[in-house]
């Protein structure tokens, strides 16, 4: 930090283009670098006054120092400080818009969400020391790539923008040309006139200009500069002062002392005399006077830098543009209708019998508890194998009952408050519709007669018929009115819907389906099915189909209502089966994380449905689900073995959303309740599933919100954060990770379960009415907040 009185040597490494020290600082005079310091307290304190600001540091804390900024430090007899300086020319020719930003990082200040980003930082300092005082092949390589990692992250999560001068981007990058010319040719004779000719500028606006970029003049910028190099000969040759003086640029050694003299408060003889044994200044070019402790070069002294190792170094965890978004969230009353929309939840486990499965019933179980199951769908009830068949006995009674099967299955699930979702096809009926209705009718009367006429009567029946079929549009007619005839005989308020396949992109219906246009009045819902993979080609490498896309359900759920508006229909909806992108494969379907995705077109469907459909798990989904494309038929709350899938984690948190609804908006919902605030944020990118599988695609499409709550109520809060991600939750990338050729067997089964589920921080907070924070979110990614008042 400057020339020591007394005292040993600092471990430190110099060279051209940065400086990494490592000290013990008691006391650093008033000084100004031309360039961007870090400073990084590894052990004691110490109290840094900057352009008359005081800062106290830590053990731990991190402290910029901008370009210009007049500092001094104050430290404990123990304390360890190390300093990282990179000169402005430096950074500007790796960063071409140094000039437009200063940096700015107290760590001890820092809004929340910032941990991780300033323990990679630590970690950066620490390897840099480290990698110097090895001094082995390969060295320099290193610590050129740890320099160019904290630059990166020094500019993505910490730049601030400087003020404004008024003049053009044209005329920064003209400065940045300027600088480097001066780094190639400083030993050249060089004038401000030469370099406004090249820049086609008058000599008067160039100095002007140049001086309220850099903060100096360019005869200084151009001095400090060959004064740079002239330390570097002066530490590293035994030539003099004259050789020293005409290598780097001056004309004279009478002319170099002088300079040397007025910027190092010495003379180069001085100073070549003190520095050169240890080859060593204290933290850089310009000089105070400082006093110092004992030697810092120790193997005890780089152990101690060991703990700062252990936090993992992973750029992929990281947004790739930061500061990112800025999202101001003001917490008041968003309208009369406050509450989220609390849509019926069915969940399709295909024949009825499945619930007698203990996985499945847990699956069920686990589902109702966590997400709220309302009704559980099931099909091929009369067809399939859930009934069964009458046998011939001498019995007096049978001990072998028609309905044992539906009965165990039926009280369970009443046991769990959950009703049935019936799907009668018009195939299975007409297979033998004489047959059908009459086990359709015994069981009607079985149910009602064990379970209640309340309980039935919560059931829903849905009549379907393909979207594409040669059936006339009468004889669907007829069968329908047969069917409703039937239910209502003996169940009079259970609800009946139809399948309606509305062509969104015509505006229409097929013919055959034309009867539910006129036979509205006796029918209760009407259900349909979105599914966004069949409206976007995946072979275009164009991201614009895509984006175009990604409000398909809810635009299709729009111009169903209203074409149903237009034929006096005004039935609740239910949306069956849909899908967000998948990329219609198994492989993208895993690697394309949809967490977000779902949750917009949960949020949106709120206010438009009365209910929507999820498949309980993938083997139940396979088998019954009947389409070509099984894995892009539905959603499906879990995987095979348990495992959970992004549906159910995203409906889990919308679930976990009580109280009013506070503020809204495109990334986020804030909710307050008697236990305090819950907030949503997630990070909605809408893109090719297939470029899921391109690693840098992928961090380009993270992102980072700088989070403002204005309006909370002031108190001591428990915050608790949920991340819910690709690598947080996701289900895949675990499943990827333990595959094997060989197979995988319960154990390792039972592992990826346990540990793919969203983390879970938490933290105490004195929150005074204003908040913020940073949310790092990768693509797709959910982040659940929960803020609850501390009693007491």
């Amino acid at each position: 930090m400057g020339e020591k009185n007394g005292g040993e040597p600092m471990t430190r490494e110099h060279g051209a283009d940065y400086d990494i020290t490592m000290g013990n600082i008691r006391y650093a005079a008033p000084q100004r670098y031309y360039g961007t310091r870090i400073l990084f307290v590894t052990k004691g304190r110490a109290s840094v006054s900057v352009n008359g600001e005081m800062y106290a540091l830590d053990e731990g804390d991190i402290l910029f120092i901008n370009r210009n900024d007049h500092y001094t430090v104050h430290g404990s007899e123990n304390n360890i400080l190390i300093c990282l300086s990179i000169p402005s020319h430096f950074f500007v020719l790796n960063y071409p818009n140094y000039f437009h930003y200063s940096f700015e990082c107290f760590s001890k200040d820092l809004d929340p969400g910032r941990g991780d980003v300033v323990a990679q930082l630590r970690r950066l300092l620490a390897e840099l020391v480290i990698v110097h005082s090895r001094q082995e092949e390969g060295s320099v390589l290193e610590a050129r790539s740890i320099l160019f990692q904290t630059m990166l992250l020094v500019t993505r999560f910490f730049k601030k923008e400087g003020p404004q001068t008024g003049v053009g981007e044209a005329s920064d990058e003209r400065i940045a040309r300027i600088i480097h010319t001066i780094e190639l040719r400083y030993a050249e004779p060089l004038t401000l006139a030469e370099m406004a000719e090249s820049e086609y500028l008058s000599p008067t606006y160039l100095s002007r200009y140049f001086k309220q970029i850099t903060g100096m003049g360019f005869l200084q910028y151009l001095k400090m500069v060959r004064l740079k190099h002239c330390v570097e000969d002066l530490l590293h040759t035994s030539d003099n002062l004259f050789q020293i003086a005409v290598r780097n640029g001056f004309s004279t050694a009478k002319n170099f002392t002088e300079s040397f003299k007025s910027v190092y408060d010495q003379t180069p003889v001085q100073y070549r005399k003190e520095h050169k044994q240890g080859n060593s200044e204290a933290f850089g070019a310009v000089t105070a006077k400082t006093e110092t402790g004992k030697t810092l070069d120790s193997p005890e002294a780089l152990m101690q830098l060991t703990k700062y190792l252990e936090e993992p170094l992973n750029p992929r965890a990281l947004p790739d543009e930061a500061p990112g978004e800025a999202c101001k969230i003001v917490v008041g009353d968003v309208g009369d209708d406050s509450l989220l929309a609390s849509e019926k939840h069915v969940v399709f486990i295909g024949e009825l019998k499945e619930i007698l499965n203990e996985q499945v019933k847990e699956q069920v179980l686990l589902a109702k508890q966590r997400l709220r199951v309302d009704f559980v769908g099931v099909r091929n009830l009369v067809g399939g194998s859930t009934l069964l068949p009458e046998v011939e006995t001498d019995e007096f009674v049978s001990t072998t009952p028609k309905y044992a099967n539906a009965d165990l299955a039926i009280q369970y699930l009443k046991e769990l408050e959950i009703s049935l979702y019936l799907r009668i096809t018009y195939k299975e009926v007409i297979h033998n519709e004489e047959r059908y209705f009459k086990e359709l009718e015994g069981f009607l009367i079985h149910t009602l007669q064990v379970f209640g006429r309340k309980f039935v009567n919560q059931w829903k029946v849905v009549f379907y018929a393909e979207k594409e079929t040669a059936v006339l549009s009468t004889e669907l007619e007829r069968v329908y009115l047969r069917l409703h005839e039937v239910i209502r005989k003996y169940a009079v308020q259970l609800k009946i819907g139809t399948f309606l396949p509305f062509k969104e992109d015509k505006d229409s219906l097929s013919l055959a389906h034309h009867w539910q246009l006129h036979q509205s009045g006796i029918i209760d819902f009407i259900t349909y099915d979105a599914d966004q993979n069949e409206v976007v080609d995946f072979s275009e490498i164009s991201d614009e189909d895509f984006q175009n896309s990604q409000d398909y359900i809810l635009r299709k759920t729009q111009k169903l209502k209203r074409f149903l508006k237009k034929h006096q229909m005004y039935q609740p909806l239910y949306l069956e089966n849909w899908n967000t992108l998948t990329g219609n494969t198994r492989y993208t379907n895993g690697t394309f994380f949809r967490g977000a995705l779902i949750m917009r077109t949960i949020l949106d469907l709120g206010a438009e449905v009365a209910g929507v459909g999820f498949w309980l798990n993938s083997e139940l989904h396979e088998r019954y689900g009947g389409n070509h494309n099984k894995a892009v038929a539905g959603l499906e709350l879990f995987h095979f073995f348990n495992g959970k899938r992004p549906a159910f984690y995203t409906l889990m948190f919308k679930e976990q959303m009580t109280g009013e609804v506070r503020a809204q908006g495109e990334h986020y919902v804030l909710t307050e309740n008697e236990e305090g605030y819950q907030l949503l944020l997630f990070n909605e990118k809408h893109f090719n599933p297939r470029y899921s599988v391109d690693e840098l695609f992928m961090r380009n499409r993270s992102n980072e919100l700088h989070v403002r709550v204005i309006g909370m109520e002031p108190g001591e809060y428990q915050v608790r954060k949920y991340r819910f991600d690709q690598q947080n939750g996701g289900l895949y990338t675990k499943w990827g990770q333990l595959n094997s050729k060989h197979g995988i067997d319960l154990e390792v089964m039972e592992y990826i379960v346990q540990s793919s589920m969203p983390t879970l921080e938490l933290e105490d907070e004195q929150i005074e009415k204003d908040w913020s924070f940073y949310a790092s979110m990768s693509s797709n990614a959910i982040l659940f907040i929960e803020f609850r008042r501390a009693i007491g």
